[in-house]
């Protein structure tokens, strides 16, 4: 393979076989490693060109009424293509555009090898976010001047093309060989490139991979630095923090000097001062810190401060695991700036699943799997082990399948078999945990807090000092990861990986390695393991069955979640004693039973085959049936904790996903109040929290976080502090805040009316700001009532409009769609109120359609506001309101995101103006201005808002000469 004819199409849609047609070609050939010649031309589709593709690709009917017709085109790329192979990015949409036009020509269909830069770049890129045209043309900074034009996606395409086939060469023969092998269910001809570099390779005798890698039992790895084991330059005691940040400010500060274009925020340094001071007088600091006041800097570099001058541990954790990356990425360096040769040891921890095992991994690429997704993540996973340190999932952009191979192979304690194991030295976990050991700052993330809190052999280091980004979010995951949640795809999936219904499991391989290795008596273990197969199989029907009553018993009752698909019913015991229920009781304890047993019997089969002298690969099978062992005793325990019995201090539900033919059911077991676990296992045992963030207090209270933080009698005891730092945004300059009057109150009319006035004003809104338009839900049905009628009202206008759950489920996947097109208006719900970071002319418009309520009848609501009422206080004001406002706030919060954002907020719930506690919606929003009018007089305002805002965006840009870092 030393020719390549890279080809590109745009075309009059997507359905070749319906009519659609070619509008334009482009061709690169490429001939040992060079471009060697380039064809591009118009072609006339007889057919005309619809508007959208017009103004996608800039092609219109009047540019291809003289051009030449495809029969004319043909003769030329086929002359080229001859002996060639046929490359393209997403191969098989323009080689069915071929095709279908070689038929109509009388042409014989091309038959030639065909590789798709889409699956090539999955498969050596695998650490690219995203695998469009556009993505990649940025990250390997290949020029890509007309994107939708085939001359300048051709050109691209070749480049991308030229760098992957760079990028195979280099790969050591050992990598080259495992991806050949696995390679046989890729979509294009991969593997025939494989071969051929692999033979080039034997030939040339080029066996020893790079002088960065290592092999290591047949794989190729990265070597890796070795974790330094000094204890570190301490700073001076008697250096005062005070004026070291004074000094980091100035006109010749750090900051300055480090972070071009840093502009003095007074409330970034007010932060700072009272973060240090907490940490120094031993108390916890509750901080809510606007958009923009650069909160991250202002809580890191105190705490590195403290944990060098003090030789303390410092804990910060974020909400999410992208937080984490993000801060570690774009904070470190300014922090080892700032430091210079005191620089701090930083580590970043998570979670044990999300680093992958190196035995587990190595033991499955000697299985062969006829799925699609394996094989691809196995190959990417290959790719991704010669340029990884860390092992960590978060790395890697696996495929949709892929998530579920990853389960199989990601570290856990359970078949960890720590020194014993052949790959203990290089064992990504163990390594993340070493290097947390060496450090003075560790980042971690809420979830892993509370794993910690409630693990027996502690994760995280010790520490006495924290701060908790996001804290709005603490005391959610502190609910779910001191409650219990267990899936039916859990408990499948377990009796699944110990015996499949096709192909090899656990148990088949203790089976063949006691036969093979002679390590116990072969006949006796034979007859346990065929007895553990038979109560397996009996084990998946028994829980099959008490899934399907489940499902069937709680499909009627249960409720429409937030979430596409999703649906919920909390159920008590006095639930359980219908007729169905009897039924669901009794499938639960012949499962609880049949679980039991299971168990029983593994550990009988463990038990018989145990040996101190096992080679070490039984070793790792033996750990694996142990881990076996202790998840059938452990799903038994909470089948019967959640379905058998209950307890007045928890909740439970149902939780049915249906999102896929394949149904999945949940059931959780949560903790009402976590308050007071929160201050005896995590607050009383600390120093000095620090809680952060842009969303903390309702109206400047602190009352509700305190509350649920478990923190209200410290805060008596004059044990925490508390402070409210503004945005430095000028938000009466940058927003406008517009509330339709003529759109009725949704709680004084029909949904109807009101959907019917909501997208009648969302269309001519959108019209005026040119789409650049997010659209915030509470409830997916109602998107889906709106997005249908809001498309056709805006198709005339060339306004696309996307809705989540919809267009796609992936929020991430929908906002670069969003930023990709010129005018369009975005529909999202739930995860789009916080998160969505959209700054600059992408977004002009945020619409709140429905003040965010979390649904009364949630059963985790509906229990506090029971427990509550209880207490004689008002549920709605002191939990529902709340927790409105401060979603509200984080909602609000994604139109601006710079100083230089400017936009319109529109506010569709009436409730703002017509209820008592409305003005509390209000009175959260810094101060801007606020018009209450119908639609047809906002239009001319919102018009002349955007233009003078464009207009002064314009002059500060001129006026500016470097962009302005808040920190």
């Amino acid at each position: 393979m030393n020719t390549f004819v890279v080809v590109d199409f745009e075309t009059t849609g997507n359905r070749p076989k319906e009519g659609d047609k070619i509008i334009q070609i482009g061709t690169v050939l490429i001939r040992n490693g060079k471009i060697a010649e380039r064809f591009s031309t118009l072609v006339n589709p007889q057919t005309e060109i619809p508007p959208f593709i017009e103004n996608l690709t800039g092609i219109t009917n009047d540019m291809v009424v003289h051009a030449p017709m495809i029969e004319e085109v043909l003769p030329p790329l086929l002359k080229m293509l001859d002996g060639a192979v046929f490359v393209a990015h997403n191969v098989f949409f323009d080689l069915a555009f071929l095709q279908n036009a070689l038929q109509e020509a009388g042409y014989h269909p091309f038959t030639g090898p065909l590789i798709d830069t889409v699956e090539l770049s999955r498969l050596l890129l695998p650490r690219q976010e995203g695998y469009r045209l556009s993505d990649l043309s940025v990250s390997l900074d290949i020029m890509h001047e007309h994107p939708h034009q085939a001359d300048s996606d051709a050109e691209a395409t070749a480049h991308i093309l030229l760098h992957l086939l760079e990028k195979l060469r280099n790969l050591p023969l050992v990598t080259i060989q495992h991806l050949q092998r696995l390679s046989r269910l890729f979509h294009s001809d991969i593997q025939m490139l494989l071969s051929d570099i692999e033979h080039q390779k034997v030939r040339e005798g080029t066996y020893e991979p790079g002088t960065d890698l290592e092999v290591i039992h047949q794989i190729c790895l990265k070597k890796r630095k070795a974790i330094k084991q000094e204890s570190g330059r301490s700073l001076e005691q008697a250096i005062d923090f005070d004026g070291f940040a004074d000094g980091l400010f100035g006109e010749q500060g750090l900051l300055k000097k480090c972070m071009p274009g840093f502009e003095l925020r007074p409330a970034q340094v007010a932060m700072m001062k009272q973060v240090y001071e907490s940490f120094a007088s031993g108390r916890h600091l509750m901080v809510e810190a606007g958009t923009g006041t650069g909160k991250s800097l202002a809580y890191l570099i105190p705490a590195v401060f403290w944990a060098k001058q003090q030789e303390e541990v410092v804990v910060v954790s974020t909400h999410t695991i992208q937080l984490q990356e993000q801060m570690y990425t774009r904070d470190l360096p300014i922090l080892q700036a700032i430091f210079g040769d005191d620089a701090p040891r930083i580590s970043i921890l998570k979670g044990r699943n999300n680093y992958l095992c190196l035995r587990k991994f190595s033991h499955s690429l000697q299985e062969e799997q006829d799925n699609y997704d394996i094989q691809l993540s196995k190959s990417q996973m290959l790719v991704w082990l010669t340029e990884t340190e860390t092992g960590d999932v978060e790395e890697i952009s696996l495929p949709s399948g892929g998530q579920v191979y990853w389960k199989q192979v990601q570290s856990d304690a359970g078949s960890c078999l720590n020194r014993q194991c052949p790959w203990f030295s290089r064992c990504y976990y163990h390594h993340a945990r070493r290097k947390a050991q060496q450090a003075e700052v560790i980042v971690t993330n809420h979830s892993l807090l509370f794993t910690d809190m409630n693990s027996e052999h502690r994760i995280v280091p010790s520490y006495k000092y924290a701060v908790i980004d996001e804290a709005h979010h603490f005391d959610d995951v502190a609910s779910r990861h001191l409650g219990d949640t267990i899936s039916s795809y859990q408990l499948e999936g377990m009796l699944h990986h110990l015996h499949p219904d096709r192909g090899v499991g656990l148990l088949e391989e203790v089976e063949e390695a006691v036969r093979a290795w002679s390590i116990a008596d072969y006949e006796e273990s034979k007859h346990l393991i065929e007895a553990a197969y038979q109560q397996i199989r009996e084990g998946k029907e028994t829980i099959r069955e008490m899934y399907n009553l489940l499902y069937q018993w709680s499909h009627q009752r249960a409720k429409e979640g937030e979430e596409i698909g999703h649906t919920v019913l909390r159920y008590k015991q006095e639930h359980l004693t219908s007729r169905w229920g009897r039924a669901v009781v009794s499938a639960v304890r012949n499962s609880v039973d049949l679980l039991l047993a299971i168990g029983k019997r593994l550990e009988a089969i463990y038990a018989n085959i145990q040996s101190d002298d096992a080679p070490i690969g039984m070793k790792g099978l033996l750990t694996d049936l142990n881990g076996a062992v202790q998840d059938c005793l452990e799903y038994a325990e909470l089948l019967h904790h959640m379905l058998l019995t209950e307890d007045e201090e928890h909740v439970y539900w149902i939780e049915l996903d249906t999102r896929t033919t394949r149904k999945t059911i949940y059931l959780h077991r949560v903790p009402i109040d976590v308050s007071s676990t929160l201050r005896e296992r995590f607050f009383n045992k600390k120093e000095s929290v620090i809680l952060t963030s842009a969303t903390l207090s309702v109206n400047s209270s602190f009352a509700y976080a305190t509350e649920r933080f478990g923190l209200a009698d410290l805060l008596a005891e004059n044990k925490v502090s508390t402070i409210v730092l503004s945005s430095p945004f000028n938000y009466k300059q940058q927003m406008l805040v517009c509330i339709p009057s003529e759109v009725p109150n949704i709680k004084g009319s029909s949904e109807e009316q009101f959907i019917r006035a909501l997208i009648d004003s969302l269309a001519r809104v959108a019209v005026a700001t040119k789409g650049r338009m997010l659209v915030l839900f509470t409830s997916y049905a109602m998107l889906r009532g709106v997005y249908e009628h809001l498309k056709e009202r805006l198709k005339e206008a060339n306004i696309t409009v996307l809705g989540h759950g919809v267009d796609s489920g992936s929020r991430s996947k929908l906002t670069k769609q969003f930023r990709s097109l010129e005018a369009c208006v975005l529909l999202g719900t739930s995860s789009f109120w916080e998160g969505v970071d959209i700054p600059g002319d992408d977004l002009s418009c945020l619409a709140i359609v429905r003040l965010p309520f979390v649904p009364p009848n949630h059963p985790l609501v509906e229990a506090r506001n029971q427990q509550l009422e209880q207490q004689n206080k008002n549920a709605f004001m002191q939990l529902s309101v709340p927790q409105a406002l401060i979603r509200f706030k984080q909602g609000f919060g994604r139109l601006v995101r710079t100083g230089t954002d400017r936009g319109v907020v529109l506010i569709y719930d009436r409730r703002v103006i017509d209820a008592r506690y409305g003005r509390l919606f209000l009175q959260s929003l810094p101060e801007t201005n606020v018009i209450v009018k119908p639609t047809e007089d906002l239009l001319p305002e919102i018009s002349d808002w955007l233009a003078r805002t464009k207009s002064a965006e314009r002059n500060s840009k001129e006026e500016a000469t470097e962009p302005k870092q808040w920190g």
